[in-house]
Protein backbone atom coordinates (compact mmCIF):
# COMPACT_ATOMS: atom_id res chain seq x y z
CA UNK A 1 0.00 0.00 0.00
CA UNK A 2 2.69 2.38 0.51
CA UNK A 3 4.42 1.68 -2.26
CA UNK A 4 1.72 2.49 -4.28
CA UNK A 5 0.91 5.59 -2.10
CA UNK A 6 4.56 6.27 -3.57
CA UNK A 7 4.18 5.69 -6.72
CA UNK A 8 1.02 7.72 -6.86
CA UNK A 9 2.94 10.66 -5.54
CA UNK A 10 5.56 10.50 -7.57
CA UNK A 11 3.54 10.65 -10.78
CA UNK A 12 1.86 13.25 -9.53
CA UNK A 13 4.59 15.54 -8.52
CA UNK A 14 6.24 14.69 -12.34
CA UNK A 15 3.24 15.94 -13.78
CA UNK A 16 3.23 18.82 -11.72
CA UNK A 17 6.75 19.67 -12.47
CA UNK A 18 6.48 18.72 -16.12
CA UNK A 19 4.05 20.68 -16.62
CA UNK A 20 4.68 24.19 -17.81
CA UNK A 21 1.57 25.45 -15.62
CA UNK A 22 2.51 25.83 -12.40
CA UNK A 23 3.48 29.97 -11.49
CA UNK A 24 6.17 30.87 -9.41
CA UNK A 25 5.89 30.96 -5.87
CA UNK A 26 5.92 34.69 -6.23
CA UNK A 27 3.23 34.95 -7.93
CA UNK A 28 0.30 34.64 -5.47
CA UNK A 29 -2.59 33.98 -7.63
CA UNK A 30 -0.29 31.19 -9.12
CA UNK A 31 0.22 27.34 -7.69
CA UNK A 32 2.98 26.50 -4.73
CA UNK A 33 6.04 24.98 -5.56
CA UNK A 34 5.30 20.82 -5.65
CA UNK A 35 6.20 19.11 -2.96
CA UNK A 36 9.63 16.79 -4.00
CA UNK A 37 9.26 13.09 -3.27
CA UNK A 38 11.14 10.11 -2.41
CA UNK A 39 14.08 9.11 -4.94
CA UNK A 40 14.12 13.12 -5.79
CA UNK A 41 14.82 14.07 -2.06
CA UNK A 42 17.50 11.39 -1.82
CA UNK A 43 19.59 12.07 -4.26
CA UNK A 44 19.10 16.25 -3.75
CA UNK A 45 18.27 16.53 0.28
CA UNK A 46 18.86 20.52 -0.40
CA UNK A 47 16.81 21.06 -2.81
CA UNK A 48 14.13 19.25 -0.72
CA UNK A 49 14.40 21.16 2.07
CA UNK A 50 14.37 24.16 -0.10
CA UNK A 51 11.35 23.53 -1.57
CA UNK A 52 9.37 22.33 1.22
CA UNK A 53 10.44 26.06 3.21
CA UNK A 54 9.00 27.46 0.11
CA UNK A 55 5.63 25.09 0.42
CA UNK A 56 5.14 26.10 3.97
CA UNK A 57 6.30 29.96 2.97
CA UNK A 58 3.43 29.68 0.15
CA UNK A 59 0.40 27.57 2.56
CA UNK A 60 1.13 30.54 5.41
CA UNK A 61 0.73 32.76 2.72
CA UNK A 62 -2.34 31.19 0.96
CA UNK A 63 -3.79 29.08 3.45
CA UNK A 64 -7.00 28.46 1.50
CA UNK A 65 -5.60 28.49 -1.83
CA UNK A 66 -2.66 25.51 -0.56
CA UNK A 67 -6.09 23.95 1.17
CA UNK A 68 -7.79 23.67 -1.71
CA UNK A 69 -4.48 22.39 -3.99
CA UNK A 70 -4.12 19.65 -0.88
CA UNK A 71 -8.58 18.63 -1.51
CA UNK A 72 -7.63 18.14 -4.90
CA UNK A 73 -4.94 16.17 -4.95
CA UNK A 74 -6.31 13.49 -2.46
CA UNK A 75 -9.17 13.92 -5.05
CA UNK A 76 -6.64 12.88 -7.74
CA UNK A 77 -4.63 10.05 -5.53
CA UNK A 78 -8.77 9.06 -4.59
CA UNK A 79 -9.69 8.88 -8.85
CA UNK A 80 -6.05 6.89 -9.33
CA UNK A 81 -6.17 4.57 -6.84
CA UNK A 82 -10.21 3.80 -7.80
CA UNK A 83 -8.38 2.99 -12.02
CA UNK A 84 -5.35 1.23 -10.49
CA UNK A 85 -8.44 -1.14 -8.84
CA UNK A 86 -10.37 -1.04 -11.81
CA UNK A 87 -7.56 -1.92 -13.77
CA UNK A 88 -4.43 -3.38 -12.14
CA UNK A 89 -2.20 -4.17 -15.33
CA UNK A 90 -3.17 -0.54 -17.20
CA UNK A 91 -2.26 0.81 -14.26
CA UNK A 92 0.93 -1.69 -14.05
CA UNK A 93 2.26 -0.81 -17.43
CA UNK A 94 1.51 3.14 -16.88
CA UNK A 95 3.79 2.98 -13.82
CA UNK A 96 6.26 1.09 -15.93
CA UNK A 97 6.25 3.36 -18.66
CA UNK A 98 6.33 6.53 -16.19
CA UNK A 99 9.53 4.91 -14.63
CA UNK A 100 11.45 3.98 -17.80
CA UNK A 101 10.28 7.81 -19.11
CA UNK A 102 12.18 8.98 -15.97
CA UNK A 103 14.97 6.79 -16.33
CA UNK A 104 15.59 7.92 -19.91
CA UNK A 105 15.49 11.67 -18.80
CA UNK A 106 18.00 11.17 -16.36
CA UNK A 107 20.18 9.47 -19.16
CA UNK A 108 19.69 12.48 -21.10
CA UNK A 109 20.37 15.06 -18.69
CA UNK A 110 23.85 13.01 -17.57
CA UNK A 111 24.88 12.75 -21.88
CA UNK A 112 23.49 16.72 -22.72
CA UNK A 113 23.75 18.47 -19.85
CA UNK A 114 23.37 21.70 -21.95
CA UNK A 115 20.86 20.57 -24.06
CA UNK A 116 18.90 19.70 -20.78
CA UNK A 117 19.82 22.85 -19.33
CA UNK A 118 18.29 24.40 -21.93
CA UNK A 119 15.31 22.98 -22.16
CA UNK A 120 14.86 23.36 -18.43
CA UNK A 121 14.95 27.30 -19.61
CA UNK A 122 12.46 26.91 -22.29
CA UNK A 123 10.34 25.22 -19.73
CA UNK A 124 10.90 28.25 -17.25
CA UNK A 125 10.51 30.34 -20.21
CA UNK A 126 6.90 29.03 -20.80
CA UNK A 127 5.83 29.21 -17.08
CA UNK A 128 6.70 32.92 -16.85
CA UNK A 129 4.82 33.44 -20.12
CA UNK A 130 1.80 31.59 -18.29
CA UNK A 131 2.76 33.58 -15.46
CA UNK A 132 2.72 36.71 -16.73
CA UNK A 133 -0.81 35.96 -18.86
CA UNK A 134 -2.25 35.61 -15.51
CA UNK A 135 -1.46 38.57 -14.10
CA UNK A 136 -2.68 40.09 -17.34
CA UNK A 137 -5.69 38.68 -17.16
CA UNK A 138 -6.73 36.82 -13.70
CA UNK A 139 -9.98 35.45 -14.65
CA UNK A 140 -9.01 33.92 -17.35
CA UNK A 141 -5.89 32.69 -15.20
CA UNK A 142 -7.72 29.17 -13.65
CA UNK A 143 -8.99 28.50 -17.90
CA UNK A 144 -5.31 28.84 -19.29
CA UNK A 145 -3.77 26.27 -16.46
CA UNK A 146 -6.35 24.00 -17.16
CA UNK A 147 -5.40 24.31 -20.76
CA UNK A 148 -1.44 23.76 -20.08
CA UNK A 149 -2.40 21.07 -18.36
CA UNK A 150 -4.76 19.20 -21.11
CA UNK A 151 -1.83 19.86 -23.72
CA UNK A 152 0.55 18.30 -21.10
CA UNK A 153 -1.86 15.16 -20.67
CA UNK A 154 -2.53 14.89 -24.36
CA UNK A 155 1.22 15.24 -24.80
CA UNK A 156 2.47 12.66 -22.37
CA UNK A 157 -0.30 9.97 -23.87
CA UNK A 158 -2.15 8.92 -20.44
CA UNK A 159 -5.70 8.48 -20.27
CA UNK A 160 -6.85 10.20 -17.61
CA UNK A 161 -7.07 8.41 -13.88
CA UNK A 162 -11.35 8.13 -14.38
CA UNK A 163 -10.86 6.31 -18.01
CA UNK A 164 -12.00 2.77 -17.39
Amino acid sequence: MRMQQAVLSAIAALTILGSPLVGSADDKGGGPPPMPRNEVCKENPGKCDEARARREEFCKANPQKCEEQRDQMQARKAERKEFCKANPEKCKEQRAQMKQKRAERQEFCKANPEKCEQQREQMKAKRAELEAKCKADPARCDELKEEARKKMKDRMGAPPPSAN
